[in-house]
């Protein structure tokens, strides 16, 4: 019996993570930290991203501006035996202009963004040709770039089109490029919002030399919202299905409360009598009360929710309180459009469904019941 051939390995072993903005649209999350450090299941959102690169590259350049000591300080020189290098975007000028901040590269090397969950598998998908990028199936391209393409290359992509056809394939930004990007760089100018795109890279390399593509088979989870971080944290629990619950042997958990998995609590977690959590992280130090019910949620690190609340698909960040016999209950927001490709882990239901996010050291008074989608500071 023949076997197909075995693929061919990649030969590109250098990624470019760009991870400079401040990302305002992500707060309160990020206004005491950078979004790469956004905390996911124990661990910073970064991490999940390099995960993926483990085995394929070896090293890594890291193009970090707002709180970049703090990126600095959490990842060292190497993650998992990967070398990692960094570079300060001290003009933070838009995509193309980060990556122009590294400098010239004189090798094939992978580019990506550092608030955006990839598979493995895609970033090995574009190494097929090069250079490329990968394009996503989705429900609604319009808030995406578009890919524009035709007999089976890529021309140029259209910035949020109105009416896009229905195969259309968004953008995901996920990039196999080499040393003649960067001469186009050089020539690009300013969008109407006065930054320095990597959409425009692609036309240019398009009208020199033939542009691939590759349709993504993996996931792809956005973080550029509160609510995306929630999603991205109910993604990575859901990947957890069938393995063994992560609790920390140093957790202690009250008689007669239900752990329903998948679920993550951390070190020193302290969770009361006869509550429900389910599917939900808890990270090191967070606190439930007698009687609470905590579905769906991420709780940051001391956090406190308290004896009979229920939270619901929500974020408390770290050092948030939720009162004794509050209630963050969540609700579908049927009229959203989510922006995951989840491979299937989440429904559109659970995509859509917000109850509330709670700022670092935010308080809900005990008893309160907070409207569902509400953002607390």
């Amino acid at each position: 019996m023949s076997r197909s051939p075995a693929p061919t390995p990649c030969a590109t072993r250098h990624a470019v993570i760009l991870a400079a903005g401040e990302s305002k649209r992500t707060r309160p999350l990020t206004s005491h930290r950078p979004k790469p450090l956004i905390p996911l299941l124990g661990r910073p959102l970064l991490a999940h991203i390099l995960d993926e690169l483990v085995g394929l590259v070896d090293r890594v350049t890291l193009v970090v501006g707002y709180r970049a000591d703090e990126i600095q300080l959490a990842f060292g020189e190497s993650y998992r035996g990967v070398a990692l290098r960094y570079v300060l975007q001290e003009q933070v000028n838009g995509t193309a202009g980060a990556l122009l901040a590294v400098g010239q590269i004189a090798e094939p090397f992978f580019l990506l963004y550092g608030d955006n969950l990839i598979a493995h598998a895609d970033v090995l998908g574009v190494c097929a040709q090069l250079p490329s990028l990968a394009g996503m199936r989705v429900e609604d391209a319009r808030p995406f770039g578009v890919l524009q393409v035709a007999d089976g290359r890529v021309l140029g992509i259209i910035e949020k089109p109105a009416d896009p056809p229905p195969d259309a394939l968004a953008n995901p930004g996920i990039y196999h490029l080499d040393e003649a990007a960067f001469p186009a760089l050089a020539r690009i100018a300013p969008s109407p919002r006065g930054e320095y795109e990597l959409t425009d890279l692609v036309g240019m390399l398009a009208a020199e030399r033939r542009v691939g593509y590759h349709i993504c088979t993996g996931f792809w989870v956005p973080v550029g919202t509160p609510w995306e971080a929630l999603s991205a944290a109910q993604f990575l629990i859901a990947r957890r299905a069938g393995l063994r619950e992560q609790i920390s042997p140093t957790a202690q958990i009250g008689a007669g409360s239900q752990v329903v998995g998948p679920v993550v609590i951390g070190a020193g977690c302290l969770i009361g009598a006869g509550c429900l959590i389910e599917g939900s992280c808890l990270e090191p130090g967070a606190i439930v009360g007698d009687g609470a019910v905590v579905r769906h949620s991420a709780v940051g690190a001391g956090a406190r929710v308290g004896a009979g609340c229920v939270v619901e698909s929500s974020w408390l960040d770290d050092g948030a309180t939720v009162g004794d016999g509050a209630s963050l209950r969540a609700r579908i927001f049927g009229e959203l459009r989510p922006t995951a490709d989840t491979a299937g882990l989440l429904s559109r239901e659970i995509l859509c469904t917000r109850g509330a996010v709670l700022g670092r050291g935010a308080v809900v008074a005990a008893g309160a019941q907070v409207e569902p989608g509400s953002i607390i500071t």
